[in-house]
């Protein structure tokens, strides 16, 4: 049995731009998290290794999404993701995968974030 506001993992295989990581942040593997506040996802960035899980939280008072910038290989409706709700993917394949709510932003502003994942 599910547990109530977690949304199904899926695994992302492809539909990544390129993988050059953009910042100078070590990788991260396992389970990470970032957090959905209100207009705000934190943190913005995270650079994981392929095969990582990344797990939002939406903290704040507000119902969110997470929509990909391009592609539909990853994301939570507002209905699956209101407050104290739950979503995780695991990033198998390396690239850039940019990310909204696109009830507080859109794929270039607003309430933006981006996964780089690279090989382990």
């Amino acid at each position: 049995m599910a547990a109530v506001g977690v949304v199904a993992p899926s695994v992302l295989e492809g539909c990544a731009k390129d993988a050059a990581p953009t910042s100078g942040a070590a990788p991260r593997s396992g389970t990470i998290a970032v957090q959905a506040l209100d207009n705000r996802f934190e943190a913005k960035e995270i650079t994981i290794t392929a095969g990582s899980t990344v797990t939002w939280s939406n903290d704040g008072v507000n119902v969110h999404d997470v929509v990909p910038a391009e592609g539909s290989d990853f994301g939570a409706k507002p209905i699956d993701f209101k407050p104290g709700a739950t979503y995780s993917t695991t990033f198998a394949t390396p690239g850039t995968y940019g990310y909204y709510c696109s009830l507080h932003g859109s794929a270039t502003k607003g309430m933006t974030g981006t996964v780089v994942v690279v090989a382990p």
